[in-house]
């Protein structure tokens, strides 16, 4: 079957694709838009139940379609994936489910995208925004063929009652990792353990009334270093001295990292009764258990791998100079990359929220892609 041929694909329905492809409509480009997902917003709806938005609800809609002001400041899972549902539907986007992308290609002056299952699409230009976190991953840990208790990547985590009496190791304390601590000790589990490699900067949701998302929006234009140092002193204020409960000092700044910190829902609470253990890193897996970094081990019946994702841009993307050496795209602040007509959005971190970023790349990216397609018509 030959290719279909648009102007404009975007590969990913997510809040960063739906963004994008709502400002290229109203730029007069309305673009075909891939979703692997069967529904839109349902990689969301799928994620832990008691997951809610780390950023407030005025600083996480999408363009021309705020979320809606009855909903809650930090705003729950189920809530946003019905949101960005009702966004595709509002905006009257081409979304065609069930179309995974698999290799985007140059061929001659146009973009080939090919999708599973067997279709494929030319286009003059291509949106990449399958995200950060398209695909799980996992350290190869010596001996994890031999671990014989429950092995469970965060992706797949649903509530800490799947674990209510077990021996819970978490590996990894980003966002998720701290997160799922606090609900497996509230859930019951006989003891949860968190395993840090390096201690990120923990900040509570809101600092005197002020959500911290609007003090990484307010700080951002300031020189990193200084803001990170300054946000040192307050998060200590904060949190207090979490050197005492196992947990040393960040070894990153969230400006010079420009990577979001670790927002606190729960996690210090947990931490401060003593309900959670913090161990180094792992350094082996065993038949029952794990070998930490610093010799110790111990058994666990459940390992809870929160140990982040990677891209897959890799294996999806086939052009030279386009990807950084960590495989993110390198990109100007429109969303635009070294090779004409493709372009990312929705890979951007900050303290300001990737939502916020998403949202901000959309409007600069629509009129950069709708000025490409004059000069290349």
């Amino acid at each position: 079957m030959p290719p279909t041929d648009v102007r404009v694909v975007v590969v990913g329905a997510g809040a960063a694709g739906l963004a994008a492809a709502a400002s290229l409509a109203r730029h007069g480009e309305p673009p075909v838009v891939l979703e692997a997902d069967d529904e839109v917003g349902g990689s969301w709806a799928r994620r832990y139940d008691g997951l809610h938005l780390h950023t407030v609800r005025r600083f996480s809609g999408l363009p021309f379609r705020p979320l809606p002001r009855t909903l809650p400041t930090y705003v729950p899972k189920d809530a946003y994936a019905r949101y960005l549902s009702e966004y595709a539907e509002a905006e009257r986007l081409d979304v065609r489910l069930g179309h995974r992308a698999e290799r985007i290609e140059r061929t001659g002056s146009r973009w080939l995208v090919r999708t599973r299952p067997d279709t494929s699409f030319t286009a003059r230009a291509v949106v990449v925004a399958t995200g950060r976190h398209d695909r799980p991953f996992t350290p190869s840990w010596p001996g994890r063929g031999s671990f014989t208790g429950r092995f469970v990547h965060s992706a797949d985590y649903r509530t800490g009652g799947e674990f209510r009496d077990e021996r819970v190791l978490v590996v990894g304390l980003g966002n998720s990792g701290a997160e799922i601590a606090a609900d497996l000790v509230e859930a019951g589990a006989a003891s949860v353990t968190v395993s840090v490699r390096t201690p990120p900067p923990i900040v509570r949701r809101q600092t005197l009334g002020v959500p911290t998302q609007l003090l990484g929006i307010a700080l951002a234009p300031l020189p990193p270093r200084a803001v990170d140092r300054a946000a040192g002193v307050v998060r200590r204020v904060g949190t207090g001295d979490l050197a005492k409960y196992g947990l040393g000092p960040p070894g990153w700044g969230a400006f010079e990292a420009r990577r979001p910190p670790v927002i606190d829902a729960g996690f210090l609470d947990v931490l401060k009764r003593g309900a959670v253990t913090v161990r180094p890193a792992v350094q082996r897996l065993t038949a029952t258990g794990v070998v930490f970094a610093n010799g110790q081990e111990e058994h666990f019946d459940t390992l809870i791998a929160a140990t982040g994702f990677s891209s897959g841009l890799g294996e999806l993307v086939s052009a030279p100079r386009v990807l950084r050496r960590d495989g993110l795209p390198d990109v100007c602040a429109d969303g635009s990359s070294h090779a004409a007509g493709l372009y990312f959005i929705g890979f951007h971190e900050s303290p300001r929220g990737a939502l916020y970023e998403a949202s901000r790349t959309a409007r600069r990216l629509a009129p950069a892609v709708a000025a490409y397609l004059g000069t290349a018509s």
